[in-house]
Parts: structure tokens; C-alpha cells; sequence
């Protein structure tokens, strides 16, 4: 399965030698419904690191402006905004295994 995704900005190392992303996944919202929005919960829940908090952004391995190393997901109207801080294992780990959890499942993408 292609996964359809665009960087905001170049992924880059910083000073601290972590990988600064903030990636769209271009996952097509309005065609969602209750069960692939179920879907996508499971999945969130299987990436590593995953921090549950009730009624906030979909979060990993720790919360921006407190931890040194952070993931977090948000629904926009250009797709899956993934956003963080990690280093470059980190993220190779993490956007793999976001990658394989979403072919487990057929979700709405658009063209990028």
C-alpha cells in the first residue's frame, strides 16, 4: 500500500542531534467514518510510546514544550499532521510502525 504523505519542512536534525518533522499524511477525513475512525484509534495505540490523555492530540513518547523527546497527531483539513522531536532511531521505529498499521487497515487517503 502507497502512503500518501508531504513534508511540511525538511526533515532535519537540530543541535541536540533529533530529528525535527512535522509531516501530512494525506488521509481524506470527510470520507471517515465511525469504524475508520476506530481504526485509527487502534492503530495510534499500537505505535511505541503511545500516551493516552482523554480529549487531547493522539501523543507519543512525551508532550511538546516538556519533554526533550515528542510525537503528537492532529486531524486537519489537509490531512494527518504529525508534528515532534525525536532522534533519528525514534522516529525510523516509529514511522514504520505507523506505516504498517495503517496498511492493516483501507482508510481514505486523497492525492498529495
Amino acid at each position: 500500500m502507497d502512503i500518501c504523505f508531504y513534508d511540511n519542512r525538511e526533515i532535519q536534525l537540530n543541535e541536540k542531534g533529533n530529528v525535527l518533522l512535522d509531516r501530512i499524511y494525506c488521509l481524506d477525513f470527510h470520507a471517515f467514518n465511525e469504524v475508520t475512525w476506530e481504526r485509527l484509534g487502534h492503530a495510534y495505540a499500537a505505535l511505541p510510546h503511545y500516551i493516552l490523555k482523554e480529549n487531547q492530540c493522539p501523543t507519543w513518547f512525551g508532550e511538546e514544550g516538556i519533554s526533550s523527546n515528542y510525537l503528537y497527531a492532529s486531524v486537519e483539513p489537509s490531512g494527518l499532521q504529525i508534528v515532534g522531536e525525536l532522534t533519528p532511531e525514534q522516529w525510523d521505529t516509529w514511522q514504520h510502525k505507523f506505516h504498517d498499521q495503517l496498511g492493516k487497515y483501507t482508510f481514505p487517503f486523497f492525492e498529495c
